[in-house]
């Protein structure tokens, strides 16, 4: 420091506060913002907007976790997304190793688990929010708990902290941070809901002073990233900006972890926050929303060109299905769910039981997908040009080591 009386810094309420963002920034949001709406267009005229979606939410929940320093398997867990559609929870809730998905040992297991549930958070945000389901205390209670836990806060009985928030990240050459104390959150979390509903800002400025603010709370024990995340996938869905695709935000976090944790949580790395350089902190952190917004909508081009072309050269072996058949359909959707059951099939798709089993048969046939003979609990079909292409694509859109954000600073 430069021996002037550092000022600690601890949150106030957003209604006391004003933000100017820097002309960059604001242009850089808007940027992103148009490149989010062109994403969805794109989709919905590719006529996969289905499949996008769940590669888009699965690479979304596999970001979120890698920014904790772990490294889900893709094939394991698409297996696992498989015995959860059939409602076999067996392998989420044991706590040994599941022997069909090759899991090395329980850390693994957990891992996947842990992006299972996160995708499940997801769906919970953008298959219900609306007027109906309002954007306060219970909900992010809800969405955190089905982070953590895969249940709602009422199953769980998980609540924000009663404790003194404490911190082995946050030391530095002088205390520039007091997180608040338990007795303030109630009002703070209140405060922050309250402006998660308004429209003051442009609706990725909106997520990002939010996401600053709830991590500055910190609200909960753990898990602050996931639910900091979610909270901002629930605001840009209620503005509209996300509606039938889901945009991968945490991916640019998780390439360049380093700079999404000294924009975010400035105070980790010994940066005293005071009025004279409050809103530099801020428009660098809007800034990088910014570009994770940008990335996600770049990231979402590659994959559906990817998902066009693969279906593409299916059709070419195989031959046009008929229009509104289940070949029609899972044509559609095992680019997005290329490891799936006859009966997850069958809900996806809208399609009868049979229809869809005579139609993964011929597909059989012609090479497309094939059996796993491991599977007890019944037949699991495989599409593995679809598996290697999107492992191709996560190996070269990500960093081979990830690095765990709270490890920083």
């Amino acid at each position: 420091m430069d021996g002037r009386e550092v000022i600690v810094y601890t949150p106030d309420v957003l209604r006391n506060q004003r933000f100017v963002l820097s002309p960059e920034t604001q242009a850089n949001t808007s940027r992103a913002e148009r490149a989010l709406v062109r994403m969805e267009d794109k989709a919905l005229n590719g006529h996969v907007s289905g499949s996008l979606r769940r590669v888009l939410s699965r690479l979304e929940a596999i970001s979120t976790i890698r920014i904790e320093g772990k490294a889900p398997r893709l094939v394991a867990l698409l297996q696992l997304e498989a015995c959860a559609a059939e409602g076999d929870d067996e392998p989420v809730k044991r706590g040994e190793p599941f022997d069909f998905f090759g899991f090395e040992n329980e850390e693994e297991r957990q891992t996947a688990v842990e992006v299972l549930f996160f995708e499940r958070a997801l769906e919970h945000i953008y298959g219900r929010i609306g007027d109906s389901n309002p954007f306060d205390t219970a909900y992010l209670l809800d969405i955190h708990s089905i982070a953590r836990f895969g249940c709602s806060a009422q199953e769980s009985g998980v609540g924000f902290r009663r404790k003194a928030w404490i911190s082995e990240s946050a030391a530095s050459v002088a205390r520039v941070y007091e997180p608040p104390g338990p007795e303030a959150i109630e009002a703070l979390v209140e405060d922050l809901v309250a402006f998660g509903g308004h429209e003051a800002y442009s609706p990725i400025t909106q997520a990002a002073l939010a996401h600053f603010q709830f991590e500055s709370i910190k609200p909960f024990k753990s898990g602050m990233d996931k639910t900091g995340r979610l909270m901002c996938h629930a605001i840009l869905h209620r503005r509209g900006l996300t509606n039938s695709i889901i945009a991968p935000i945490g991916l640019e976090p998780a390439i360049d972890t380093p700079s999404h944790a000294r924009s975010l949580l400035p105070y980790n790395f010994g940066c005293a926050i005071d009025e004279t350089n409050r809103m530099k902190f801020i428009d660098q952190w809007v800034d990088f929303c910014a570009l994770s917004a940008e990335v996600s909508a770049r990231a979402a081009d590659v994959y559906l060109d990817a998902i066009l072309k693969l279906k593409e050269s299916w059709l070419e072996d195989f031959g046009k299905p008929n229009k509104g058949s289940a070949l029609e359909d899972l044509f559609n959707l095992l680019p997005g769910t290329p490891i799936l059951t006859v009966k997850q099939a069958a809900v996806l798709t809208g399609k009868s039981l049979s229809a869809v089993n005579d139609a993964l048969l011929r597909l059989e046939r012609a090479g497309i997908v094939k059996t796993l003979d491991r599977f007890q609990r019944g037949r699991l079909f495989v599409a593995r040009r679809a598996v290697d292409l999107l492992e191709d694509i996560g190996r070269r859109i990500t960093p081979e080591h990830p690095i765990d954000r709270d490890s920083l600073g």
